[in-house]
């Protein structure tokens, strides 16, 4: 009888997670890092970049499973030198993750793969440092794209990177849903030309 009613208090505790469970990454709305390019560090960048990310994302927990996780800056642009290019998409390439399926066997990344997928469940726990974002290397933007970014919202902490400057304006535009309703950090990092080399320049 108790493990009756424990199993059914579990069930109503993650019934609200649920579909959560079921959301994809949304490859009309973003396009993935490709994880076959040279993924050279620059180590100076990459603490300054993680710094930026991190600066109010919130930690992800909330203290009731149905409750929506605070998120203190929803939506943050930064602009790096455009030929910082190999080191942000090395950043990128590390912040979602994908160095952890490189080190890992084939079912070790199965089931890291299924940890990850199974994390929206785990509400209460805050988001460990490690945790793999979901990211996007933008270097076009037509009228498709930017309609399904306007609908989208990130499943969990999100890197957009620009790769063309002048699509920075329309893609911040079209983040507005996502800033004003979405509960997972979105971070806009665009290459800019006219930017020094080494310096991350916020918003």
């Amino acid at each position: 009888m108790l493990s009756t009613i424990l199993a059914a208090a579990a069930a109503l505790a993650l019934a609200p997670r649920l579909p959560r469970l079921r959301q994809r990454y949304d490859d009309t709305a973003l396009a993935p890092i490709d994880g076959a390019a040279d993924r050279r560090d620059n180590p100076a960048l990459t603490r300054q970049l993680a710094d930026w990310a991190a600066q109010g994302a919130g930690n992800g927990a909330t203290l009731l499973p149905w409750a929506r996780p605070k998120v203190p800056v929803p939506l943050a642009i930064a602009r790096v030198a455009a030929s910082e290019a190999t080191a942000v998409r090395h950043f990128g390439y590390r912040l979602a993750g994908y160095h952890q399926l490189d080190e890992r066997s084939r079912l070790g990344g199965i089931l890291y793969r299924i940890g990850v997928q199974l994390r929206p469940l785990a509400w209460c726990l805050p988001r460990r440092a490690d945790e793999p974002w979901d990211d996007a290397w933008l270097g076009t933007a037509d009228a498709p794209r930017l309609a399904a970014l306007s609908r989208w919202l990130p499943r969990r902490p999100t890197l957009i990177v620009v790769a063309d400057a002048r699509l920075a304006a329309p893609l911040e535009a079209a983040l507005a849903h996502a800033t004003h309703n979405g509960d997972q950090p979105v971070r806009l990092l665009v290459l800019d030309p006219t930017v020094p080399p080494g310096q991350v320049l916020t918003a």
